[in-house]
């Protein structure tokens, strides 16, 4: 009992340090080439002309059966932390498993390129500041609709909370543009609002995944009520996110939509600079801070 009670300390640093392993081949891969900022996943190498493109590096990113954050989201940003590292912007997924007998983590092994451009070879883009929408992006099928009619498009934020428990909580969410949603007019003179107007719903997602995270975060480092609480709050900020984003519509379908749009990107730009401070993942330290 006493060994046990000796060795409880290392059982759980080590339980806390077991991030899924990630690792490059060749390992000692020297690109030349600088970081990148963003880097774009496609699931299908079939999805993509990959003859302009130069490998860099294989990555895989695998399961110790007692890791951490390990969900595919988590091991997909494991694996573009690598390509961004070495210079690739484009990850391509060649194997994704679920691990169903020890543990229920994700595996992923993919291909690192450098490609000329991004435009048009995601299906899903995440939310960044450097990764703006670009005509070749809105690649849905355009189907019959009046010429007034604006094209559906879809954009979601999801939520979860990772850490290791002990020390911090760590709150991520994710905004996604879901690229085969929408299409690109053929008529050139409505290209431009089309982008816009894409790229304003996506901007408008990613203001209300930073509310939500200022929201989660003024519960305080209390891990009960936060592990409680997100998934409902989640649920009532996409519920808000919908109903903002019919209003945007609405509003376009009854003014001018240039002035609309004008005054949308400028009111989203602003909150989003606000909360600045919830882009990407957010730690909420959970040790108890000593009296001084």
């Amino acid at each position: 009992m006493h060994r046990l009670i000796i060795l409880l300390p290392a059982l759980l640093g080590l339980l806390s340090s077991c991030n899924p392993p990630v690792r490059l081949i060749p390992g000692n891969v020297q690109t030349g080439l600088d970081s990148v900022e963003y880097a774009g996943v496609v699931e299908n190498a079939r999805d993509v002309d990959l003859r302009p493109a130069k490998l860099l590096a294989k990555v895989k990113v695998g399961d110790l059966g007692v890791s951490l954050d390990c969900a595919y989201p988590d091991v997909l940003e494991r694996g573009l932390d690598k390509a961004r590292s070495i210079g690739g912007n484009l990850l391509v997924l060649t194997e994704h498993k679920r691990n169903e007998v020890k543990s229920n983590c994700h595996t992923i092994k993919g291909e690192i390129y450098t490609y000329p451009s991004l435009e048009g070879m995601e299906s899903q883009i995440r939310w960044h500041p450097k990764r703006r929408l670009m005509n070749g992006d809105l690649r849905g099928k355009t189907p019959k609709i009046s010429a007034n009619q604006l094209p559906p498009l879809d954009c979601t934020i999801s939520c979860r909370v990772g850490g290791d428990y002990f020390k911090e909580a760590i709150i991520r969410t994710e905004t996604l543009f879901h690229a085969d949603s929408t299409w690109l007019p053929a008529d050139s003179a409505r290209m431009d609002f089309a982008r816009r107007r894409a790229q304003l719903h996506f901007d408008l997602a990613e203001l209300h995944a930073r509310r939500l995270k200022s929201a989660l975060v003024d519960l305080g480092p209390d891990l009960p009520e936060l592990t409680r609480q997100f998934r409902p709050m989640t649920a009532k900020q996409q519920a808000a996110l919908r109903e903002e984003a019919a209003t945007f519509e609405a509003e376009l379908a009854g003014g001018h939509r240039g002035t609309v749009l004008e005054g949308w990107e400028h009111k989203i730009e602003v909150e989003l600079e606000r909360l600045e401070r919830f882009y990407g993942d957010f730690t909420v330290d959970l040790r108890k801070k000593k009296r001084g």
